[in-house]
């Protein structure tokens, strides 16, 4: 069935190499919870300058100290809204709160923010133990901390506060923390976002900022990651016409039942929704779960325009008072089919996970002490794991007209060490084959 005359050693590595391309295939087709996006916040608490992975229920409070419904957690909440995992970078680091217990006992909070005026400290008498006290730390209305202490230079640091200094410790109902800030946010804590997001894993990008000089070094990175790198990702960012199928043009905002959102703040949840869509989906007509309002609306005319323009926009429809994707497209301008992010999403996936799994591939084999051949045997392994993997996607409807006699053509590279693999595909929805190359070596 496979054809070709396999060397000894080669059969071994065939069947976990075309079980690990199906299994990125039907990683693709699942539906349920899925997606990686990043994004840079202003938080009032937590780690600063780097990325912290928010996934399941309570990870927004076990790696930032403070729950997902927390008025200062807006953001995150619009983008988990629509994906399976969020990496938060939190670009402030704002001021400490502190507060003074006795006179040269200090308290401060142990990262910068506005939440950390929510902490206080509690000194009571210890009911088992007259020479004792128990020191408690709150967090708002949660008690983070317990200790038993004879005196204040006993007491140990915790996750959320630092104690400073000795003595007698004095009784307290509750000593509140103060002086706590966000700090001011700057350009280059942006830039320092996106540096740090290139050694990261994603499907898609957000920034939530309108600064022309931030969009435009965001841009730089999606093309280098994209065109150079051959990382096919998305990046999503307010009023930037970047006529380019890695970019989505947000260019209105839509209103919550609590509060109204800018344009920059959408961002959020097309990044999140973006990332969790299937490629079997689109984004066309969703409706943004929680809005009541767009702002501002458009008419006909004006919206027929901005689609032309490759601008994402939300729409408002008053009969049922909801609020939907316009059209699911990235900031080309024109009619062309690549303006249609699930196009796009398709194609980016094909890349990514063929590339991936060929590197996995080849690592794997050399881990044990063997390569995959670059000769006849080793093109006909990758055309078969290939052919494999989109035929499972044309089973489900995300790609037609695949023919592997035709549309997968590998060769050896110039020097022999390597295998150059150029792929023609149809996505569902799309008119033409869209072709493009993976090089393994």
């Amino acid at each position: 069935m496979n054809g070709g005359t396999f060397t000894p050693g080669v059969e071994k590595v065939r069947p976990g190499i075309y079980f690990n391309f199906q299994m990125k295939a039907n990683e693709r087709i699942s539906t349920g919870d899925r997606g990686r996006v990043a994004l840079p916040l202003v938080l009032g608490w937590g780690k600063s300058k780097e990325m912290i992975e928010i996934s399941g229920e309570n990870d927004a409070r076990d790696r930032l100290g403070v729950d997902i419904s927390d008025p200062t957690m807006g953001l995150l909440r619009e983008a988990k809204k629509k994906s399976a995992t969020v990496l938060v970078y939190r670009v402030n680091e704002g001021e400490k709160a502190t507060a003074t217990l006795g006179e040269s006992q200090k308290v401060t909070a142990a990262y910068g923010g506005i939440k950390g005026n929510e902490l206080h400290v509690v000194v009571e008498p210890n009911v088992l133990d007259e020479t004792k006290k128990d020191v408690k730390t709150f967090f708002g209305l949660r008690e983070v901390d317990k200790q038993v202490v004879s005196s204040f230079d006993e007491l140990q640091s915790n996750d959320f506060v630092v104690f400073e200094g000795s003595g007698v410790l004095e009784g307290t109902a509750g000593t509140n923390l103060t002086g706590g800030s966000n700090g001011t946010i700057t350009s280059e804590d942006y830039i320092d976002f996106i540096s740090a997001a290139e050694s990261e894993y994603f499907d898609t990008i957000g920034l939530p900022v309108d600064d022309e000089a931030v969009k435009t070094t965001f841009v730089s990175f999606i093309r280098r990651l994209r065109d150079e790198q051959g990382v096919k990702v998305q990046g999503i960012l307010p009023n930037y016409p970047g006529n380019y199928e890695g970019i989505i043009n947000v260019t209105n905002a839509v209103v919550l039942t609590d509060r109204e959102l800018t344009v920059p703040e959408t961002v959020a949840w097309v990044a999140g929704a973006s990332a969790g869509a299937t490629l079997q989906q689109s984004l066309t007509f969703m409706e943004y779960e929680g809005a009541v309002d767009v702002k501002p609306r458009f008419d006909n005319d004006q919206i027929e325009q901005r689609l032309q323009r490759g601008e994402f926009l939300f729409t408002f429809n008053p009969r049922d008072k909801s609020v939907t994707v316009e059209q699911d497209i990235n900031s080309i301008t024109g009619t062309s089919k690549m303006r249609k992010n699930k196009i796009v999403r398709i194609l980016d996936a094909i890349n990514n996970d063929i590339t991936r799994s060929l590197k996995e591939a080849i690592k794997n084999r050399k881990n044990i002490g063997q390569d995959i051949p670059a000769n006849g045997d080793g093109v006909q392994i990758v055309q078969t794991a290939i052919s494999i993997y989109l035929n499972e996607l044309q089973e489900n409807n995300i790609i037609q007209n695949f023919d592997p006699s035709e549309d997968i053509i590998i060769k050896l590279t110039s020097a022999g060490d390597g295998i150059a693999t150029q792929i023609g595909v149809q996505p569902v929805d799309s008119a033409e084959k869209f072709y493009f190359t993976v090089v393994a070596e």
